[in-house]
């Protein structure tokens, strides 16, 4: 008799899937297709020399006791690095207040753990990054989206979603260069997103991956500096490189223990070399002055791909225009279906994810979101043309 690894499977399993899914059957993206669906800093924006040198370092200067468990916490003087960064934003907090987590994702998987029991309500933005639900979705949690426009989400239709019943549990935001729309919430609503959240004392989780990667405008600063109300979430995956799989959470001190211990139950602790590289690498200023040359970088490939959606995409097609992040929101005439089209758009070569990605009900959509940070100017240019001719071959 074999073993039925089906039937052995939590119910919570079927809720288990891949970050991004396209109802497709097959992989859609061939060799040599550009794919506008990456959102991490180009290779020319890696730090690899400075990395080397300071992991060298770390290793050099470490004691053997490094090589033990420990700093489940997280390394103080990174945790000190932090406080001292997000201080200089605005944002005041004690060293104590942080943990280092295994990326900002891992604080998305222990914020549910400690929270959500199965039919909890969770607010969202529609759209939202399709990682937060892929965690939310497994612990079996139900969404409440609310819609976001050019100023970010809308807050009548928020505190409807707060008066529901039964009261969602907390209010999943991103409230600075959106993923997926690159929008920044209005300073005005980002008040009064905070007096919402003391109103009908459901906590605000803010997920800040791009909040220093501004280009235009200037820092929008955190919602967290407005209040306690909010457990705060920052990465260096988007600052410095994803595989470092280095990011914090900033929680009120008495659940600070909680959260500790929590993510002792799932790694332990974060890597207390890499931790102690990036001290090393941001020592002189050098996280800053790197910053500040990559919003330049990201700026002009912004206005590039602005200026190819001018050209080449068809009448009654808009999107965003975004002053920081990673990407642009397309919306295509009404009827159209992006899913549908993202299909005729990987045999011309060209790829891109699907508006349907970011929504609870994952459901076709006319939307699309293009990353402009990873590609080169060259393969943006060829990658909208075909992609343009597809759309108007379509809609017109």
């Amino acid at each position: 008799m074999g073993i039925d690894w089906e039937r052995l499977q939590a119910r919570r399993a079927a809720n288990v899937r891949s970050s991004v899914t396209f109802k497709f059957g097959e992989p859609i993206e061939a060799p040599g297709t550009i794919s506008f669906a990456g959102g991490a800093p180009p290779a020319d924006c890696l730090p690899l020399a400075r990395m080397a040198e300071a992991t060298a370092r770390a290793w050099q200067t470490s004691d053997p006791s490094v090589m033990y468990y420990g700093e489940y916490q997280g390394h103080e003087p990174l945790r000190e690095l932090i406080a001292e960064r997000m201080g200089r934003r605005g944002t005041h907090i004690s060293p104590d207040e942080v943990l280092i987590t295994n990326g900002s994702q891992q604080g998305l998987e222990l914020i549910a753990k400690l929270f959500l029991e199965p039919g909890d309500r969770v607010i969202v933005e529609a759209p939202t990054y399709f990682g937060a639900l892929q965690i939310f979705e497994v612990y079996e949690s139900e969404f409440v989206p609310v819609p976001v426009d050019a100023g970010g989400i809308v807050v009548e239709a928020l505190e409807a979603a707060l008066q529901s019943k039964p009261t969602p549990k907390f209010m999943y935001l991103i409230p600075t260069f959106q993923n997926p729309t690159g929008i920044a919430l209005d300073p005005t609503r980002r008040q009064q997103v905070i007096e919402l959240a003391r109103r009908y004392g459901v906590p605000i989780v803010e997920d800040d991956p791009y909040g220093e990667l501004w280009f235009r405008g200037g820092d929008h600063g955190t919602l967290r500096q407005l209040g306690p109300e909010v457990i705060y979430l920052g990465t260096f995956s988007k600052t410095m490189a994803p595989a470092l799989r280095m990011g914090w959470m900033v929680a009120p001190s008495s659940l600070m223990t909680r959260f500790t211990f929590a993510k002792e139950g799932v790694d332990i602790q974060s890597d207390r070399i890499v931790q102690r590289a990036v001290v090393y690498a941001c020592e002189g200023g050098w996280l800053d002055e790197h910053i500040a040359e990559a919003r330049i970088e990201y700026r002009d490939r912004c206005d590039f791909m602005l200026e190819c959606l001018e050209r080449e995409m068809p009448r009654g097609t808009n999107w965003t225009e975004p002053d920081g992040g990673f990407f642009i929101w397309v919306t295509l005439p009404s009827g159209a279906n992006a899913d549908e089209l993202v299909k005729e758009c990987a045999q011309q070569g060209v790829s891109y994810n699907p508006g349907s990605c970011f929504y609870t009900d994952w459901e076709p959509k006319p939307t699309l979101r293009l990353g402009f940070s990873t590609l080169s100017r060259e393969e943006m240019r060829e990658g909208l043309k075909r992609m343009g001719a597809v759309f108007r071959q379509h809609l017109g």
